[in-house]
């Protein structure tokens, strides 16, 4: 079942991710008029990487929405400090990171998700911009995606930055485009370079969709 395009239920979702989608689509489809193109990128089954640039606190509910499976995600530790919340944050697909340092435990939450099949949703620009450009994406990304082989899934996003404005919400209209796998059968081994020049054309893949946005 879909509303506006949008699944109000995925394969594979928990109970708790379904009544999520039912809160967040009749809000962000609705009122918000979100509207996703592409989303058939996704494989239907086994791992992913969904890269997209990130504008708003607000993008990570807003692409889980759009897509039929569940993602996985990472999220700032202070989340996870409260009982209650961390529960509640994992049970929709979240793990934590610590931000401002490499973070061990999270990389190898990552590949072991990827390895059991599950989807990766990923920021990689590090930070929030909200001015209409895509930053180059952190190295990490490269590495994430060489080491577990999974097709990466380029996504642009555009629309969060301007829902809250002024100190006031406002009805920005959302948009998202999905892309096909970005092609990185030719880069083999490990090292700097080669993980950069993975997130390169990962970059390059979500700038050429965000023009199409703009």
């Amino acid at each position: 079942m879909r509303l506006w395009g949008l699944p109000l239920q995925g394969r594979g979702d928990t109970p708790l991710y379904t009544f999520a989608r039912w809160l967040a689509v009749p809000l962000f489809g609705g009122i918000y008029r979100c509207r996703a193109r592409g989303t058939e990128n996704l494989p239907g089954e086994g791992p992913a990487i969904i890269v997209v640039n990130h504008e708003a606190n607000i993008d990570p509910v807003i692409v889980a929405m759009v897509f039929d499976r569940p993602l996985r995600f990472m999220a700032k530790e202070e989340l996870f400090r409260f009982r209650l919340l961390a529960k509640l944050v994992s049970t929709l697909g979240a793990f934590p990171i610590m931000r401002g340092a490499g973070d061990r435990a999270a990389l190898e939450t990552s590949l072991a998700a990827l390895a059991e099949g599950d989807v990766l949703l990923m920021f990689p620009e590090g930070h929030r911009y909200p001015d209409d450009e895509v930053h180059d994406f952190l190295p990490g990304v490269g590495m994430l995606a060489l080491r577990s082989g999974a097709p990466v899934i380029p996504v642009a996003s555009k629309g969060t930055a301007g829902m809250w404005r002024d100190g006031r919400p406002r009805l920005s209209k959302l948009h998202l485009l999905v892309g096909p796998p970005v092609d990185l059968s030719d880069l083999n081994g490990r090292g700097s370079k080669v993980y950069a020049e993975a997130a390169r054309r990962m970059r390059a893949a979500v700038a050429d969709l965000y023009e199409c946005l703009l």
